[in-house]
């Protein structure tokens, strides 16, 4: 089944009527409170919601839907079980197995959900999608036995997300069976209780195997034409040009220096063993990528999303095959491509230093997967100059990078950042980094690192001189609690590498546990404060410790703080 077939599902999910738009921008804060309502009646019901909805979102991504399709999906998600406050507190609270009849009890959240839905004007256009998240593909669901398309999209998808999450972290009675076992029952009820496609998505999106390529936006899906054969589509010849572009486009040249110095980096044992590659890799573009792709195999499911990480999981004579298997870019470098190559690793340089600077300001997660995303974040813009041998001019400063990526969707129906991210999705890049990339230039870019990325992307153009939207620089700063000092002192003091005074160059011995733990110590908190924070027995929290001052290699607390605090790691 095609994405072509996808679209022919009931209008519920785009539309509340034939001519009416959804008004998506009143739906999703209603959804908000609805889920809202639902945690306060029945919290054990939406603990796996969050992980559905991720998992939804990429699921959407991999079947190329739209940002309403998408955001519909994500509606349904959040509210799918709605219904449920409407059933018995017995049934709701009932931790062990149902009686049949309890049973059909619960089997009639889905309509009472969408009849709830169908009550609120701005909500109705939900209804059918919360109604249909119990129905299977073969037919046999509840509560009308609906079969294959007539399932409306948004409950296809929810419904394999939904059926995922619940096998693998369980659902009372059940218990959780983690993910390689809910993996192998996705596959097992593939055509029977899901839709074939979405499934494949679904393992797609959890594996990070056999992920289907995107389609660039602004491409014409196929239409049968009168006598039920497919026509060719036909999209203007710039959209064809940047299609075939983003096909083509497999790998990114690296510079010649850069790949001497990497296949010449030293590899001792130890935390810095590997500093100097670590350094060398993320000074190119196409170093960067190569390793990147190269450490996916390694990765699990989350992927790799960094080059210390990249670097941590390849033995060494893996890491120079890659290497130098590489194309080299020219010298001296007058080919126009080459130039933009070059501008773009020294703008991506300093982009990475900035995000660096900010990423110690306001203490993110990963500084590591924030550097990657700087360092990768324009590589749309190859593209565009491989489809586009007139965008290989040297860029305006008097234009604020928000106006050339506007002037880019204008002509080309998307902009370079999208492409970008397009890109690292078909290279099977994890999601993370492919978000930051893909939203940098996005008024609001619903994610932490592509907010901070583009922050640091406007520090890094100021600080060269380039227009930047100030107004928009400073409220970016105010999100995240940054005093116009403190920005000053970015654009203006950047240290001269990306490498900072804190950068981890090796994987963290510790597990997240542990990690946790030396956080809270390091802040000064005493046992029982840790223990009450993460509701773990006092005891717990000190084997914890036991195993980080062994895991370290150091006598007591304060020790093992400076060094998780010298490597990075906390």
């Amino acid at each position: 089944m095609s994405v072509t077939s996808l679209r022919r599902s009931p209008p519920a999910l785009r539309r509340a009527s034939d001519d009416a738009e959804p008004d998506w921008a009143s739906v999703a804060p209603i959804a908000a409170g609805l889920e809202a309502a639902l945690v306060a009646r029945a919290p054990g019901i939406h603990t796996g919601t969050p992980l559905v909805r991720k998992l939804a979102l990429q699921v959407s991504r991999l079947l190329g839907l739209d940002d309403h399709e998408r955001l519909a999906i994500d509606v349904c998600a959040r509210v799918r079980d709605i219904g449920m406050i409407g059933l018995p507190d017995y049934v709701i609270a009932n931790a062990g197995a149902l009686s049949a009849s309890d049973q059909a009890i619960l089997n009639r959240h889905p309509a009472i959900g969408a009849a709830l839905l169908q009550s609120l004007p701005t909500m109705s256009v939900t209804a059918g999608s919360v109604r249909g998240h119990h129905e299977r593909w073969d037919g046999a669901g509840y509560p009308d036995g609906l079969r294959g398309d007539a399932i409306p999209l948004a409950s296809r998808v929810v419904s394999v997300c939904d059926a995922f999450v619940a096998v693998a972290t369980g659902r009372p009675p059940r218990r959780g069976v983690g993910a390689a076992a809910a993996l192998d029952f996705v596959r097992r009820h593939r055509g029977s209780q899901f839709d074939p496609e979405i499934a494949d998505c679904l393992l797609a999106a959890v594996t990070g195997k056999g992920r289907p390529t995107p389609r660039v936006p602004g491409a014409v899906v196929e239409r049968p034409g009168e006598d039920g054969t497919h026509e060719p589509p036909r999209a203007p010849a710039a959209v064809r040009d940047l299609r075939t572009a983003l096909a083509r486009f497999d790998v990114v040249p690296a510079f010649a220096p850069a790949c001497e110095q990497a296949l010449a980096a030293p590899d001792a044992p130890g935390p810095d063993g590997r500093s100097a590659l670590v350094r060398v890799i993320e000074g190119d573009i196409g170093l960067t990528v190569a390793i990147l792709r190269r450490a996916q195999s390694r990765g699990g499911p989350a992927g790799i999303a960094n080059v210390v990480d990249a670097v941590a999981v390849l033995p060494r004579d893996e890491i120079d095959t890659t290497i130098a298997t590489l194309p080299r870019a020219s010298f001296p470098w007058h080919n126009g491509f080459d130039a933009l190559l070059i501008r773009s690793r020294l703008h991506a340089q300093a982009v990475a230093r900035a995000v660096e600077r900010l990423a110690h300001m306001t203490k993110p997660f990963d500084v590591e997967d924030l550097v990657t995303a700087a360092l990768l974040h324009d590589i749309g813009r190859l593209v565009l100059a491989r489809a586009r041998p007139d965008y290989i001019a040297p860029l305006a400063a008097r234009r604020t990078p928000e106006e050339r990526a506007r002037e880019e969707l204008r002509e080309l129906g998307v902009d370079h950042a999208s492409l970008g991210g397009l890109l690292l999705e078909r290279w099977g890049l994890p999601e993370g980094l492919v978000d930051a990339v893909a939203r940098h230039h996005r008024s609001r870019p619903e994610s932490e690192a592509a907010a901070l990325v583009r922050l640091a992307d406007m520090v890094a153009h100021h600080s060269q001189g380039n227009a930047v939207d100030r107004e928009a620089m400073f409220r970016l700063a105010a999100d995240w609690d940054l005093p116009v000092q403190a920005l000053r002192d970015v654009v203006f003091d950047q240290p001269p590498s990306i490498a900072g005074q804190r950068r981890r160059t090796e994987r963290s011995p510790l597990s997240t546990r542990e990690t946790e733990i030396l956080r809270l110590v390091a802040e000064g908190r005493r046992d029982a404060e840790i223990a009450s924070e993460l509701t773990l027995s006092v005891s717990t929290v000190r084997t914890h410790l036991h195993n980080v001052h062994a895991k370290l290699e150091v006598a007591g607390r304060a020790q093992a703080v400076i060094r998780a605090s010298e490597m990075a790691w906390i």
